[in-house]
């Protein structure tokens, strides 16, 4: 989308406030964690997961109403846009939808098994992205049912101990044996592929990883989570061999409303690799709180015209930890996907 100069500057304008006040509330609330909010909980509420980790919901309020006036800045953006040709645009399918998640105790996730089956099952996915936990046969035989399965192979963000004494070359190994005994195992996930490095992704261990996942399945594909604004500002060729999917993910909300230039720009960088768009229902980068609907409806049809264009694969929300988190935002991309 094109922002005129007026455009630009209300939206950043609109920002600095809101970074100024998270600022504030950040440095007068250090209890709160990144990941750690959610939407307050109506009279009576009662949890039925006792392995949840309950977050903050204070922390809407305490951003408002700086939050509030960037949403409604972005949204009198968003009704500049122009409208999708349905014709022109791919359907979410049983082929393409994913969920992600898995059990951990960050981010008020769970550690019940089961966590990533109830997110799923909740958006009606038939494909999942299983991270965070242990790589052994009850936890693939329990997401069997999904018709497209991906497994963490690399220890960031992976739940303490879930990784056992496995290093990531061996559990990527591991995983290319599991895949002959469960054949919905289509590819492994490495998370946080590039954060660490500043101006360039140094290849050690990528390749290492990249061989032992193929070593029992050619056919395993590695995917890489990758975020709009590192395809811009780092040098991703040295590990570019080693990724035959890239998993997108817009960090900042605001982001969103350039889709078009960070996916030109994501394929400049791994040209001619098919791309997994990311939804995040929590807003993760501006706000630490739940993500603006009519955004990530608009991230939705961008992903299906891409989709359309072959150069976006499919979308993975995330994900099951999320649907109690911000539970409007999850029921409005429930509906999304079944009014399509």
């Amino acid at each position: 989308m094109k922002l005129t100069r007026e455009q630009r500057m209300k939206l950043h304008i609109a920002l600095e406030h809101l970074l100024i006040k998270v600022r504030e509330m950040k440095k007068a609330h250090p209890e709160i964690k990144e990941g750690t909010t959610e939407a307050p909980r109506p009279e009576g509420y009662v949890e039925d997961d006792p392995l949840r980790y309950p977050g903050n919901t204070e922390w809407v309020n305490l951003i408002n109403p700086e939050n509030e006036e960037f949403d409604k800045v972005i949204l009198e953006i968003l009704a500049t846009a122009p409208k999708p040709d349905p014709a022109k645009m791919a359907k979410l399918t049983d082929e393409n939808l994913w969920v992600w998640g898995g059990p951990t105790p960050s981010w008020c996730g769970s550690m019940a098994d089961d966590t990533l089956v109830r997110g799923a099952d909740y958006f009606g996915a038939k494909n999942v992205v299983y991270v965070y936990g242990p790589t052994n046969e009850h936890m693939m035989q329990m997401h069997s049912k999904y018709n497209k399965m991906l497994c963490q192979i690399n220890s960031n963000c992976r739940t303490a101990g879930a990784q056992g004494n496995l290093t990531d070359e061996e559990n990527a190994e591991y995983l290319s044996k599991l895949s002959l005994q469960y054949p919905n195992i289509v590819g492994a996930m490495c998370d946080d592929v590039s954060v660490k490095f500043l101006n360039i992704a140094l290849p050690e261990g990528f390749a290492e990883r990249y061989h032992a996942l193929k070593k029992y399945n050619s056919k395993l594909k590695m995917y890489g989570t990758i975020y709009v604004g590192e395809p811009e500002t780092k040098d991703l060729s040295l590990i570019e061999p080693y990724l035959d999917v890239i998993n997108l993910w817009f960090w900042n909300k605001d982001s969103i409303l350039f889709y078009d230039e960070h996916i030109e720009a994501c394929q400049k960088a791994f040209p001619g690799k098919p791309i997994l768009q990311g939804i995040f229902m929590h807003e993760y980068g501006r706000t630490n709180a739940g993500n603006l609907i009519e955004l990530l409806k608009y991230q939705l049809d961008k992903a299906r015209e891409y989709m359309a264009k072959g150069i976006v694969e499919g979308v993975v929300i995330l994900g099951d930890r999320e649907i109690k988190k911000w539970p409007a935002v999850a029921e409005a991309l429930r509906e999304y996907l079944q009014n399509q």
